[in-house]
């Protein structure tokens, strides 16, 4: 009896064993589950909030302004940073090999979104993954610069904003305040799919209005103070398409053009402030509130591949007032009724 009572007793403990062993595993898969179900879009970070990488091309102030853009957007639309979602922010400078590092590394850090301010830093994203979403922050040329198919059905992982330059509305407005101006230069980096796009634009436009368009293209910051002084000996205006090399060093281009007082005209509204004359400019910030907002509504489950590429292409007349007075330049009294007037920065 005594060993009729001992093999009871065992059969009894095993059956509780193998219950609490079944119990386990089923809390485990529960677990995996809820966090599968918290984090739709992939990999998750520190308190499980989604991970959103932000790659900006370069400093500067425009660029400032879109990502500072962004982050307001995806708050907006319901996406706080250190609330529900993660922000990691890279800049990289204008160096092309650390921004593909960089990109690489947000990648594999198991970010759920990625948000490129810049063509360069867009396209470092798209050569590092084709499964994350990515949003262009801003690009003027984004099916020239091999990231999507179409602008209205981008086919890929990549979708976002184009800031189309008024490349017309600006160079119309340049005519009607330098009306003796014969020959205009093109400024941009040899190095950008995006300007060189705008600047062919630009050339097209120009001659189309019967002036001469002469392109010069540099390869880095050195090179743009010996090419400025040279353009300034041989046209009448230095026209610059958005160009992230030329934006990241637009003091020295201002500096070395007053030398010979030399009249710019920036494609960048926050360019008149650094001492641009007159643009038509679109305003940074709302750029990077609508690159915001469409990442949002991926994060919300929109499709990247087909969702429309947003165009940004309307924008207001400025007018840097003390730039036109030191170049004894005469803004018509019509423009300046429509104009914003714009104070240097100091």
């Amino acid at each position: 009896m005594k060993r009729k009572g001992m093999i009871i007793t065992i059969g009894i403990i095993l059956v509780i064993l193998i219950g609490v062993f079944v119990s386990s595993l089923t809390n485990a898969d529960n677990v995996g589950t809820e966090n599968e179900t918290a984090q739709p879009n992939g990999d998750t970070t520190g308190e499980g909030m989604i991970k959103v990488g932000i790659l900006q091309t370069t400093s500067h102030p425009s660029l400032d302004e879109i990502t500072a853009g962004s982050i307001e957007g995806l708050a907006e639309h319901g996406y706080v940073d250190g609330e529900n979602i993660e922000v990691v922010f890279q800049n990289a400078q204008g160096d092309q090999n650390l921004m593909n590092t960089m990109a690489q590394s947000l990648v594999e850090e198991g970010a759920d979104l990625l948000i490129g301010i810049g063509t360069p830093a867009s396209q470092a994203f798209a050569n590092a993954t084709t499964d994350i979403p990515i949003i262009m922050g801003a690009v003027s040329d984004p099916v020239g610069a091999g990231l999507v198919e179409s602008e209205e059905v981008p086919g890929t992982n990549v979708t976002g904003v184009k800031n189309q330059a008024p490349v017309e509305a600006q160079l119309d407005l340049m005519v009607e305040v330098l009306p003796e101006a014969e020959t205009v230069g093109l400024l941009y980096s040899s190095g950008e799919d995006n300007s060189r796009a705008e600047g062919e634009r630009a050339a097209e436009v120009l001659e189309e209005m019967g002036l001469e368009a002469v392109t010069y293209t540099v390869s880095s910051t050195n090179e743009i103070q010996q090419m400025v002084a040279s353009m300034s000996q041989e046209v009448d205006a230095i026209y610059l398409p958005t160009d992230n090399t030329i934006a990241s060093a637009f003091d020295t281009v201002v500096s070395e053009a007053d030398l010979y007082d030399m009249p710019l005209i920036p494609t960048v509204d926050l360019m008149i402030a650094q001492g641009g004359l007159i643009t038509v400019g679109i305003n940074q910030t709302e750029m990077g509130e609508e690159a915001g907002r469409m990442a949002a509504e991926v994060l919300d489950g929109q499709d990247p591949s087909e969702f429309p590429v947003f165009v940004l292409s309307e924008g207001d007349i400025l007018v840097n007032q003390e730039k036109a007075d030191r170049l004894n330049i005469t803004i018509p009294e019509s423009i300046l009724e429509q104009a914003t007037i714009i104070e240097v920065r100091e």
